[in-house]
């Protein structure tokens, strides 16, 4: 693949979706069209090219057949991105690729959806759902017939067991533990470390050992 397409920008997004499509890709040649008014990322160049462009000097009519992806990795904020491109220039989700790190397990009958981001290491087990705009960061593990909707966000080192469904746009926390057949509503948010041991409803901050909701999550 010689370029791609990044809509968003993030100081922590941008740097570590050019490493891994560099190295499972081979692109050379990214175009970040930016929303918002914020300043170009500073990277060291080494065989690839990357420019910054505002979404008021870029020609969506030629978008078609070029692989578009990401440049925020926080899954509220991919939404937020998505609906944006999607209402204003008709960027569904047929436009994106998913980005998998070849050091990843996925099982042959595993699911990805459009849009997916899986770094190194992660675990992807049997008969998973990953749905559009998942993100799973490294050394996660995802198990055997769960369920992860749009914009869900697995940080590093989480456990996530059998038969789980994660709701859309929820974020669990780095080393968190989710057990068996657990559901958690969309658009929550799950602290770094926590034991899941029973159902958590949508729009809620959940924390501790084990879990219990704190608060509404008003991001």
């Amino acid at each position: 693949m010689k370029q791609m397409i990044i809509l968003g920008h993030s100081n922590g997004g941008i740097p570590i979706l050019v490493d891994q499509a560099k190295e499972v890709l081979g692109v050379e040649k990214f175009i970040v069209i930016k929303n918002l008014d914020l300043p170009d990322i500073e990277l060291e160049k080494s065989g690839f090219s990357i420019s910054f462009l505002s979404e008021r000097d870029f020609d969506f009519s030629k978008i078609g057949g070029r692989s578009v992806q990401f440049g925020v990795h926080n899954c509220p904020a991919k939404k937020i991105l998505f609906d944006h491109f999607n209402s204003k220039y008709g960027i569904d989700k047929s436009s994106y690729i998913s980005l998998i790190h070849p050091t990843s397990y996925m099982a042959q009958s595993a699911k990805v959806g459009t849009g997916a981001f899986v770094e190194p290491l992660t675990v992807i087990s049997s008969l998973v759902q990953l749905k559009f705009g998942v993100t799973i960061k490294r050394s996660a593990s995802i198990g055997h017939h769960s369920i992860l909707h749009d914009f869900v966000c697995i940080n590093p080192g989480a456990v996530v067991s059998g038969f789980v469904e994660v709701g859309e746009g929820t974020v669990i926390g780095s080393g968190a533990v989710i057990s068996n057949n657990i559901k958690i509503g969309s658009g929550s948010l799950i602290g770094a470390g926590s034991v899941v041991t029973k159902d958590i409803p949508d729009g809620v901050i959940a924390f501790g050992n084990p879990c219990k909701v704190v608060r509404e999550n008003q991001n």
